[in-house]
């Protein structure tokens, strides 16, 4: 196999979110992993629905490109500053994974869907969260890459971590593992 047998079709992000969906007279919730312009990976799934599409309803931060801001601005940065746009989407199940086998986790799934109808503005919004995303994540790889550099590295290194979801206080060499696996995950199975 080529390497472009296991490139994805579109870029995906980490998107630790919880979202709802519909599942007949019923709304569940569940928790999202990634997420991409084609669809969602969620974790955490109540059940899964019987219908081919469902209605699913979730928030994405309106998160900026981050890498022009001064220390200062990037540390008043909080979750709550970003506007948030609300995605209602058609999704269909194109995957389903059992995770183990065992029977304490017997009923850990992952399910992929994929979108099969959403409104012109929200596809926007999804391709600006993982562009966004991926443009941030590849900045804060290169300020890891120079953590020993200077204070003012590590500090926006750290303050960038806080921003995008990842651990503030882990051990650098911990946040360097799981960045670079999320960029790895952005285009690659």
């Amino acid at each position: 196999m080529s390497m472009k047998d296991y490139q994805r079709r579109h870029l995906r992000a980490p998107y630790r979110e919880d979202i709802l969906f519909a599942d007949g007279p019923y709304v569940l919730k569940a928790r999202a992993m990634n997420i991409s312009e084609g669809g969602l990976l969620l974790s955490e799934i109540p059940s899964i629905p019987g219908n081919d599409e469902v209605p699913v309803i979730f928030a994405l931060s309106k998160l900026p490109v981050l890498k022009n801001f001064s220390l200062l601005k990037l540390q008043t940065f909080t979750h709550e500053i970003f506007s948030r746009q609300v995605i209602r989407a058609m999704v269909r199940i194109v995957r389903r994974e059992q995770l183990a086998t065992n029977l304490e986790s017997i009923f850990k799934v992952r399910v992929g869907l994929e979108f099969v109808r959403v409104s012109e503005q929200d596809a926007r919004c999804l391709e600006e969260f993982v562009a966004n995303f991926t443009a941030n994540l590849i900045f804060l790889q290169t300020l890891i890459d120079s953590f020993n550099t200077d204070d003012e590295t590590r500090q926006k290194a750290r303050t960038m971590a806080r921003i995008m979801g990842y651990g503030e206080t882990d051990r650098i060499a911990e946040l360097r593992a799981t960045v670079t696996a999320d960029y790895k995950g952005l285009q690659w199975l």
